[in-house]
């Protein structure tokens, strides 16, 4: 997955390729690569943490709250926006 986390790609001609494991493969400039996760609280190695960007989409019960609130008072009042 190095390759790819990289972005380990070369041009050749008008055309991107990658090379995993023993594969050269055509890359397209618009692959975007996401990894999902079920665990509450993934711990990732540093190795991994620097070559991705982590997103946490955990939300809290408070926070879902202020957040469904705020989307009802600006239906009920656009003056507020």
């Amino acid at each position: 997955m190095n390759p790819i986390l990289l972005k380990q790609t070369y041009q050749k001609g008008n055309t991107t390729y990658i090379k995993l494991g023993d594969q050269i493969i055509e890359y397209s400039t618009k692959y975007i690569f996401y990894i999902t996760t079920k665990y509450r609280n993934p711990h990732y190695l540093p190795e991994i943490s620097t070559k991705v960007t982590l997103i946490n989409f955990m939300i809290t019960y408070e926070g879902l709250n202020d957040q469904l609130l705020g989307i009802i008072v600006k239906k009920e009042r656009p003056d507020l926006e």
